[in-house]
């Protein structure tokens, strides 16, 4: 297992998969606008999505497929796929040095996304002050 138990309910995305998995290799998460720290889980998004529109789309994302979870996921109905999780959002409680993610479970929404604007990580808790 190379990261948490990731739920996803983007179902536009080209790495999305039945059971509402993940299967990019890695994805990424971000603060949704540059420069500007996260606050709440609507500030956050997933840098990763790759809307699936067409073959030139589809073929555009092939670098970040988690290959073995592809195949795993399509023999044993039911198993899960655990994408690493870059996280690059520093005012979450579950982000770590590293820009890691230790959160069990994470889980991204934006159902009929078009951008990764219209994505969010509903895990995001907001860091208790110091």
């Amino acid at each position: 297992m190379d990261g948490p138990k990731v739920k996803c309910t983007v179902n536009t995305c080209v790495h999305w998969l039945k059971g509402n998995q993940c299967n990019a290799n890695n994805i990424d998460i971000t603060h949704e606008e540059e420069g500007k720290m996260s606050h709440i889980a609507e500030h956050t998004q997933c840098k990763t999505f790759y809307q699936r529109r067409g073959v030139a789309n589809t073929l555009g994302s092939l670098d970040n497929v988690n290959w073995g979870g592809w195949i795993t996921s399509t023999l044993l109905p039911g198993s899960q796929v655990y994408p690493s999780v870059t996280c690059t959002v520093s005012s979450c409680e579950y982000w770590v040095e590293g820009n890691r993610c230790r959160a069990p479970e994470i889980d991204v929404v934006g159902a009929n996304a078009d951008e990764c604007q219209d994505t969010n990580c509903y895990t995001f808790r907001p860091k208790a002050a110091p």
